[in-house]
């Protein structure tokens, strides 16, 4: 049996890279080590549920370092408490923005007609406000904006930082309504 084996490794070689091969390996291992793992004549396994969860829980403590938690960002936005009165005052707020304190946000909508609108925002991270600075129509595979909407979006947003003539607003979406009101 041994024998048969070699040759066979012989005249089909695995050529799957080492990666592949170490990884399958250490399934291998790791599914060995399961105490309850039994398995059928015909090919079907089966394990307790607790020896998973045990595992599985055990897995978490040790790889948790590595999870990033949404609720918490990396690094906090430092709200200009001056910005925030006056957005308590009127929906939209203006203010200077350099393109260092700024995150693009792209965010779609579509419309009941079934065409898509995908809109390229700005992003404070001073306030957390955002700022419409793009939109683009799609509709039936085609877009369906004038050229001065659909050109090179990279050079409108440049633009819009030089000009730096924003409406921000507390959300998204309503930058995106803002954008669709000046349209």
């Amino acid at each position: 049996m041994f024998n048969l084996h070699r040759f066979s490794a012989w005249l089909f070689p695995d050529r799957r890279p080492e990666w592949e091969k170490a990884r399958e390996r250490e399934f291998i291992l790791a599914a060995n080590a399961l105490k309850t793992l039994k398995v059928t004549p015909e090919g079907g396994m089966s394990i307790d549920p607790e020896e998973l969860r045990d595992q599985i829980i055990a897995s978490r403590e040790q790889l948790k370092h590595l999870i990033h938690k949404p609720e918490v960002p990396r690094r906090p936005f430092e709200a200009a408490t001056d910005l925030l009165v006056e957005q308590e005052a009127s929906p939209s707020v203006e203010a200077p923005v350099s393109a260092m304190n700024c995150i693009e946000v792209v965010a779609w909508r579509r419309l009941q007609g079934g065409a898509t609108v995908r809109y390229v925002c700005l992003q404070s991270t001073n306030s957390g406000c955002y700022a419409a600075t793009t939109a683009s129509l799609f509709s039936g595979g085609q877009e369906s904006l004038p050229a001065w909407v659909d050109g090179n979006t990279n050079r409108q947003i440049a633009n819009a930082l030089q000009s730096g003539e924003f409406q921000w607003y507390a959300t998204v979406g309503e930058a995106m309504d803002a954008w669709d009101i000046e349209l």
